[in-house]
Order: C-alpha cells, then sequence, then structure tokens
C-alpha cells in the first residue's frame, strides 16, 4: 500500500479494511488481536468517528501501517512548530513504551 493522505474517518476504515484483507485477516481475528470485540472493527471499518484512538493505533500497528502528522502550513512560528513536534514525540513515545 503507498502512501496515501487521509482526510476523513471513512477513509481511514477503508484503508485499515483495505490492509486486513491483504494480511488475510478477519475482523474476528484482527479484533482477537487487538483485545476488541469484532462490532468494534466493524464500526472501525465504516469509519466511526468515535473509535477509540489507543485502539485505532493499535489495529494501525497489527497492519504495520504507521499514522503520520504532517502540518500542512498552519499557522505558527518554525519555532514553535518544532516545540509541539517535540512534545508529540514525547506523548507517542510514552504511548508506545504503555502498550508493550
Amino acid at each position: 500500500m503507498k502512501d496515501t493522505v487521509l482526510r476523513t474517518s471513512e477513509q481511514l476504515g477503508a484503508a485499515i479494511r483495505l490492509k486486513r484483507k491483504e494480511k488475510g485477516l478477519t475482523q474476528s481475528r484482527l479484533a482477537e488481536l487487538l483485545g476488541a470485540e469484532r462490532k468494534w472493527v466493524i464500526n472501525l471499518e465504516r469509519g466511526n468517528s468515535k473509535a477509540e484512538i489507543g485502539l485505532v493505533l493499535r489495529a494501525l500497528e497489527a497492519l504495520n501501517l504507521r499514522a503520520s502528522l504532517i502540518d500542512a502550513g498552519r499557522p505558527g512560528t518554525l519555532g514553535s512548530l518544532r516545540e509541539d513536534a517535540s512534545r508529540l514525540d514525547q506523548v507517542f513515545q510514552r504511548l508506545q513504551q504503555t502498550s508493550k
């Protein structure tokens, strides 16, 4: 799967569904890997925007997908953008450590 910019929860759900099928996983098996219910996977693939972000990130990891945040020209100085990115990196590192 090539790099794709996702702008909606529906696009994210479609990408997850495609990758799950590429890996030969059923919705039930993916749910089992995530410690979630199959209904949660169904809702995620439908683009349910209320899906728990922690589980979404675990689903991406289970499917060997990566989420990236890219500043698309938001207002602010370069210094403040670097600070924000640095803080986000710290948060993501902590999240990865606690999920292992």
